[in-house]
């Protein structure tokens, strides 16, 4: 049976690592997709200038047909051996176009290097439109992926945030003897205001505040606790988080240190609760917290001065005591 529950113990940690590890690779693609969005919005912006400077290249162009038809002389069809791409050359073309018109004042006819000029740059602004067209759907597709994303991250976030409040509540009235606590999501505004962010069309970005009541006290604040109670406070919220998605071990190093008996007693009780789902090794000096472990390790010097390390499991000493 140990060895059975040793392979499904070993399956399921397997199992848990997998699947951080697919959300760790679900918030690296999140990443890259939006710097990949952002990137094309860019291209989007430079190729609108280029697609300004095309549409200019194209009035003249046409401009320059009419004249050329005007004067009786026929366009053959022709097709460019390269595209132009880049804004110098874009602006070179236009340049030669003018040229063109001015020759063509003078002549009062149109050569065939003018026909030609005129369907290379007629492809290359068909070239560009196409590709503006896919870049605009790549674009769209990117941004319904993101959203995707967002709301799956939003959603997975907000479940997980309920299981903590319930755990939360349920530690904190065991530590407090009543009372309620809760996170709640909170906006952020250290720079903007919700509204400004609304308006600016920009995700207003959340935070999580802690919210208690004490029993018998109009307390709902962290800060005008005291001391203690902040401890207690703080170890019910690990508690939960640990109880929502239990790890395989959990070190406390005197996380009891500033309890008194009661709440030490309290705190026992809720390591013997953690410890169904989870192993514990607690750092203590509390003699109620020694109670609650199954088995304690510590130094002991003898009479030669050399320390020693020494361990006792309860449930042998209680049977040997008997």
């Amino acid at each position: 049976e140990e060895a059975a529950l040793t392979a499904r113990r070993a399956d399921t940690l397997d199992a848990i690592a997998q699947r951080r590890e697919r959300e760790r690779e679900s918030q690296r693609r999140f990443f890259e997709l939006r710097e990949h969005t952002r990137e094309l919005e860019r291209q989007l912006e430079q190729l609108s200038e280029e697609e300004c400077i095309i549409t200019r290249a194209r009035e003249s162009l046409r401009e320059v047909e009419g004249r050329a038809r005007d004067a009786g002389v026929a366009l053959d069809e022709c097709t460019p051996t390269e595209s132009v791409r880049t804004r110098d050359e874009q602006q070179q073309a236009l340049r030669t176009i003018e040229r063109l018109e001015a020759r063509l004042d003078e002549a009062g006819v149109v050569d065939e290097a003018v026909v030609r000029e005129f369907e290379e740059v007629r492809n290359r602004d068909e070239f560009l439109a196409r590709e503006i067209a896919d870049l605009e759907a790549s674009h769209e597709t990117l941004v319904q992926v993101i959203e995707r994303l967002e709301h799956e991250l939003s959603g997975r976030f907000r479940e997980g945030l309920e299981k903590i409040n319930r755990e939360f509540q349920s530690f904190f009235t065991m530590l407090f003897g009543g009372g309620s606590a809760s996170l709640a999501l909170v906006p952020f505004t250290s720079k903007e205001s919700t509204e400004e962010a609304h308006e600016r069309g920009t995700t207003v970005q959340e935070g999580i505040d802690i919210r208690v009541q004490l029993p018998r006290k109009k307390v709902t604040t962290l800060d005008v606790l005291s001391g203690g109670e902040r401890a207690l406070t703080s170890i019910a919220l690990i508690f939960a988080m640990s109880q929502v998605n239990p790890p395989p071990f959990i070190i406390l190093d005197e996380t009891d240190a500033a309890l008194d008996e009661a709440n030490s007693r309290k705190y026992a009780d809720m390591v013997r609760a953690l410890s169904a789902r989870s192993q514990l090794i607690l750092i203590t000096h509390n003699r109620q917290t020694m109670e609650a472990a199954g088995e304690l390790y510590g130094v002991t010097m003898g009479s030669d001065g050399v320390s020693k390390l020494l361990s006792v499991k309860f449930d042998e000493a209680v049977s040997v005591a008997k």
